[in-house]
């Protein structure tokens, strides 16, 4: 049978109950104006941006969670979209036609049309975590990622074909340099290129020292860098199939390699910037605060430059006119 309270008990309860409304009614409600204000914006403090891709003035930078933010104006102004969850943006691709694609980590391509509209989610039928997206000449997508699978689409990511090249390596950057000359690297320096459209893949000698690239950015089939651990940048001068050490004065790395009008530009840790001159890789002064790091940037025209990162950095800089003037020896990019 279950016991009662005695008298004494329920007094000192009632007392207790009584003391905590008085102390609770002195506290003051929590203030989420705050909060909400900054719900309300467009980039966010805490938004980790992964990509940035543009069409002239119209931009998509894509973070993680899901997110993928738009401008219209060169990145003044910023609308924001949340996909449905799961959904995490690892890479946006800017096809030739105007459309959009940005690849997601949870196996799937979400494509913006020429005209605008919504996202159209595209499920890609793999097993293989892809990590780099990039759209051809022809507007066909590319995709690479783990165990050296390669997967392409004509129909914007409506059906998809796959080919694995037969390596237990992680791909990581994919570019197509024309209609038929394409460029792939990854993990232990793997380097592989195709002359026929993505027909054909052929490798080429490694990178050494089983060299991870972060980013790479070739200017035509014979020129290229890459970017990888502890500030490392190497250079190629025949299509990838021998490298050199070239200085980088920042000693950190560089997670993404633009160019911008005849300059090569990196873009790292600690918010930091370097820029090609000659044969090494200076600090460049870009202005703006950035809290942590920068990991992808695009070219809004030949004197400006839109650059993402963590702790919401997405900002347009401005290159000075001195900078931003196309007469730089060509054997800088060459």
């Amino acid at each position: 049978m279950e016991s009662r309270p005695t008298r004494g008990q329920a007094t000192r309860v009632a007392w207790l109950c009584a003391s905590l409304t008085m102390l609770t009614g002195c506290i003051p409600a929590p203030d989420w104006a705050g909060v909400q204000a900054e719900r309300g914006k467009p980039v966010q403090r805490y938004d980790t941006f992964q990509t940035v891709a543009n069409h002239g003035s119209r931009v998509v930078a894509g973070a993680a969670g899901g997110v993928i933010l738009t401008s219209a104006d060169g990145g003044t102004n910023w609308v924001r979209h949340v996909l449905p969850q799961p959904s995490s943006v690892l890479a946006v691709a800017a096809c030739p036609d105007g459309s959009f694609a940005a690849l997601d980590f949870y196996k799937k391509v979400w494509v913006l049309p020429a005209e605008g509209g919504v996202w159209a989610m595209r499920q890609v039928p793999t097993r293989t975590d892809l990590l780099a997206l990039t759209c051809d000449p022809l507007n066909r997508l590319w995709a690479v990622g783990a165990r050296t699978s390669i997967l392409w689409s004509a129909d914007r990511g409506g059906s998809w074909q796959a080919r694995d090249l037969g390596d237990d390596a992680i791909l990581t950057t994919v570019q197509f340099i024309d209609e038929r000359r394409a460029v792939i690297t990854g993990e232990f320096g793997a380097v592989v290129t195709s002359a026929d459209g993505g027909a054909s893949w052929q490798p080429q000698p490694k990178i050494q020292g089983d060299f991870y690239p972060y980013a790479a950015l070739f200017t035509d089939a014979s020129n290229g860098w890459v970017s990888g651990l502890a500030g490392a940048i190497k250079r190629t001068r025949d299509g990838g199939r021998t490298w050199t050490n070239q200085p980088n004065q920042s000693g950190v790395p560089m997670y993404a390699l633009l160019r911008v009008a005849d300059e090569l530009y990196g873009l790292g840790a600690g918010g930091r910037m370097v820029k090609l001159k000659g044969e090494q890789w200076q600090a460049f002064e870009h202005g703006q605060a950035i809290p942590a790091y920068l990991s992808a940037g695009t070219a809004l025209d030949g004197r400006s430059m839109v650059v993402a990162g963590a702790a919401g950095a997405l900002n347009v800089i401005h290159l000075p006119a001195q900078v931003a003037q196309t007469t730089t020896d060509a054997a800088e990019v060459r």
